[in-house]
């Protein structure tokens, strides 16, 4: 009984007073204002910005050192093959026959050679016998089997630095080679010192056509190399020689364009010795 009595007489205003700056500090704490929420708000969308700008920029500068990668690599590839290609100038042929055009030499953006690309040959009999006479329409050789009808030929005499272009017209047998024109010349033997020689030849143009750089192969044209300059995407320098018989090298510029992004460019040169 004594203690109930204690918590009867208990004076609860000390409660009261004690909560009173509880609920003083509590109505002070208000939330962000609509100015302070737009500042933020501002702040926010800048470093947003700025973060997409970064990261774009950087995605461009990624894609941009791709592009020029590849870029050069095409561009390398494209010397390589070029390189190659004219390097098969008068392959299988007498000295000085391989660059048939442009003649004079002019620098340009087209070159056009010779070259035996099966390298199929052969020789007049090693005899007293004559080979083939002026005005003939065929001439004898060791075997004429490898050759075929319409075949470019060109006839060789070592012994007087002569030669002469015909073809063959009809089918060749073991021992000769029908021709579609007469000899220029005689190859009788005790006059000519040296076998007289017989090389089959396929003329080559290889050219800048659009955007792409095609090489033409008796008539038949496929694309080498894709995505030059239409307007300087090949050119050939001779160094100021013009006659065809006296190359030796040709200077090659190829300007290599990109196909998603035509402001990219890449330029890349070289030298190239030719065979004969």
């Amino acid at each position: 009984m004594g203690k109930r009595r204690e918590y009867r007489n208990f004076d609860f205003s000390t409660i009261s007073i004690k909560m009173k700056p509880l609920l003083k500090r509590t109505k002070n704490q208000s939330g962000f204002t609509m100015v302070e929420l737009l500042i933020a708000s501002t702040i926010g969308l800048i470093v947003l910005g700025v973060s997409i700008y970064i990261f774009t920029d950087q995605e461009d500068t990624l894609n941009s050192e791709n592009i020029k990668t590849n870029l050069r690599a095409k561009g390398r590839h494209a010397i390589k093959v070029l390189t190659k290609e004219l390097r098969m100038s008068g392959f299988g042929l007498p000295p000085g026959l391989g660059i048939s055009a442009p003649d004079p030499l002019a620098d340009g953006s087209t070159i056009s050679f010779r070259t035996n690309i099966g390298d199929v040959r052969t020789t007049t009999p090693p005899s007293a016998g004559s080979g083939g006479t002026s005005g003939s329409n065929s001439i004898s050789t060791v075997d004429g089997s490898g050759f075929s009808n319409n075949d470019n030929i060109i006839i060789y005499n070592p012994s007087y630095d002569q030669y002469e272009f015909n073809s063959v017209s009809g089918t060749p047998s073991a021992s000769s080679i029908p021709l579609s024109s007469g000899l220029a010349n005689s190859y009788t033997y005790g006059v000519n010192a040296n076998l007289v020689t017989i090389h089959k030849y396929n003329d080559v143009t290889i050219a800048l056509s659009g955007t792409s750089i095609n090489k033409t192969v008796d008539g038949t044209t496929t694309a080498l190399i894709t995505d030059v300059s239409s307007t300087d995407g090949l050119a050939f320098e001779f160094y100021g020689e013009t006659e065809t018989s006296q190359l030796n090298t040709v200077g090659v510029t190829v300007n290599m364009v990109s196909p998603v992004d035509s402001r990219l460019t890449m330029q890349f040169k070289t030298d190239i010795n030719l065979r004969n």
